[in-house]
């Protein structure tokens, strides 16, 4: 059974989302009332250098293709040197284990693990008869050739510290034992291991045929789909793959023991929201990877539209340079967390589309504790009057009666607080949360910095606060936003005590053991209070329900599960 401490899954990845106008001879890009079906001849563009492609029965001479919105242009679909991981790869590579729709980690390429006591070694037994989409045999040496290639400084992979840790050897034992062997051990490793598509597993053979770069256009792998096609600027297709198997992926959620029943997807490229959106309405997009909020309204309500509702995993939050007057002060970062009613922001400024974070984790995140959710919550309760309290126990009065307070040398209480162009609804929640500290006496400037300068600029610390967000499926982000030497800077928030936890969750493998660690940063971080967590976002799938039927997505994962959807007769 699910539970959310049982592993974490990282965070790296899938808000999925699409685009893109001419779509070379397949389809008129004209709207039409009725929904547009692409058909596509069943002779494939791609082969394999070993085998034949798969070939479609010869009854299907034409097949139908979903089309899905697709808003992110690739840097590439080798999962492993790109610098965004998402669905174009998810559903092409398979890994060993997997998160199901529960929070579980489950079987995948691998049916069993083992974990050494000292959680240096991880030794996986594999599945026999294993192929990849064209028919390639999987065996040990393929995962061993996998992730040494993935480790490799040619390679030069963005994502291989955080999916992999201190990996350094893997060692095959025979055709399907293989072993993990770490410098030390890596708290996250079953997590990254069980969502990342850079972590999928693909054939050495067939890798060494096409060559580095034709694997970066058209990746075949393990997975439910392979790429036959990527148009840059317009569409990815995908062509299924015969041998995929449910076992690969035995989610208890999904009940098609083979390959998926459609055979053909495309990801059309389109980087507008109104573009996206009217494509969808009028026929020509089946599936949006994620609504726009702006047209949450206008599509919940049809008829033909069903949505899919998640939760993203991340958190957004006011975060205080702690190291700066006046914000150095406890007292002062806990009075704010006392005068910030979330219930507003996400009315006003969200829409409702939002449930209230009180805790440093979010539901959706492995290693999220509710026990720790609700001393947060009980913590700091809103409450305007203690935040009075705590604010005049720290020098700050209002002593000139103009309604903003002073400390003992007649200083204004008054901030910059930075948001990014790269949040939308961050001007609405900003001013929200200016009018609810007027109301004990700050006065809140609200400045806007550009998304590609603003990381940069808070890791100097030239900020007083900002409004932002952070994200990992896994708690281990905790470790990444606050280890005082090995974490990014952002909040200044440095203590003895949270880097022994965080350390101690970044070495712990067994699950269990992990969240002892996981909750007790959390629990310092809510005491210190270096920010305040506010909300995490409502994301929501949405398909054509007269096109298609049958899409599922894993609430942990946010992947889509295309196997058991069907066209509509």
């Amino acid at each position: 059974m699910v539970s959310k401490t049982i592993v974490g899954v990282i965070v790296a990845i899938i808000i999925i989302a699409a685009v893109v106008a001419g779509i070379v001879g397949y389809y008129a890009t004209r709207p039409s009332a009725t929904p547009s079906i692409i058909t596509t001849p069943t002779t494939p563009t791609t082969t394999s250098p070993t085998t034949t492609a798969p070939a479609t029965p010869a009854e299907e001479a034409e097949e139908k293709v979903l089309v899905i919105g697709y808003t992110r242009p690739p840097d590439t679909l080798d999962p492993q040197k790109s610098t965004w991981v998402d669905i174009t790869t998810d559903i092409v590579f398979a890994r060993l284990i997997n998160i199901d729709s529960e929070g579980n980690v489950i079987p995948g390429l691998a049916e069993s693990w083992e974990i050494s006591e000292d959680g240096k070694v991880i030794t996986f037994h594999l599945r026999k008869g294993i192929k990849d989409a064209f028919g390639n045999p999987i065996t040990a040496e393929d995962v061993k050739f996998t992730f040494e290639r993935f480790i490799a400084p040619e390679t030069a992979s963005p994502s291989a510290p955080l999916v992999v840790g201190t990996l350094k050897e893997v060692k095959v034992i025979d055709d399907y034992t293989v072993q993990f062997i770490f410098e030390e051990p890596y708290g996250p490793i079953l997590t990254m291991l069980a969502t990342m598509p850079s972590a999928g597993i693909y054939s050495e053979e067939y890798f060494k045929k096409v060559g580095d770069v034709e694997f970066g256009t058209r990746p075949a792998a393990t997975g439910p789909y392979y790429v036959v096609e990527w148009v840059r600027g317009s569409h990815i297709d995908y062509a299924v793959n015969p041998y995929y198997k449910r076992d690969y992926y035995p989610d208890p959620v999904i009940e098609n023991e083979g390959p998926p029943y459609i055979k053909k997807l495309r990801f059309r490229i389109i980087t507008e929201p109104f573009t996206l959106v009217s494509e969808f309405k009028a026929g020509n997009v089946h599936v949006l990877l994620e609504v726009p909020p702006e047209y949450y309204k206008e599509l919940k309500d049809d008829p033909k539209v069903t949505m899919i509702p998640f939760l993203e995993y991340v958190l957004h939050y006011i975060g205080f340079n702690c190291q700066k007057y006046p914000f150095n002060d406890t007292r002062v970062r806990q009075a704010i967390a006392y005068a910030i009613n979330r219930e507003p922001i996400i009315e006003v400024a969200l829409e409702g589309l939002a449930v209230p974070i009180h805790g440093p984790l979010v539901p959706t995140m492995i290693g999220y504790s509710e026990k720790m959710e609700e001393y947060a919550k009980q913590k700091y309760p809103y409450d305007p009057e203690k935040a009075k309290q705590l604010l005049a126990e720290a020098g700050w009065i209002d002593r000139d009666g103009d309604g903003i307070l002073e400390d003992k040398n007649g200083n204004k209480f008054e901030f910059e607080l930075w948001i990014s162009t790269g949040e939308l609804e961050a001007p609405k929640v900003a001013q929200i949360i200016q009018s609810q500290l007027a109301e004990i006496g700050i006065k809140v400037n609200i400045r806007q910095v550009e998304e590609s300068a603003f990381t940069d600029l808070v890791s100097k610390g030239k900020h007083q606060a900002y409004l932002f967000r952070y994200g990992l499926i896994d708690a281990q982000i905790l470790f990444y936003m606050f280890h005082s030497t090995k974490g990014v800077k952002r909040m200044f928030f440095y203590r003895s005590d949270l880097d022994a936890a965080l350390e101690k969750m970044g070495t712990t493998v067994d699950p269990k053991e992990r969240q002892k660690y996981i909750e007790e940063a959390e629990k310092i971080l809510i005491d210190g209070c270096p920010m305040v967590p506010l909300y995490a976002r409502k994301i929501f799938v949405a398909y054509r329900n007269d096109v298609v039927e049958g899409i599922k997505v894993n609430p942990y994962t946010q992947s889509l599960y295309f196997n058991d959807a069907k066209f509509k007769d």
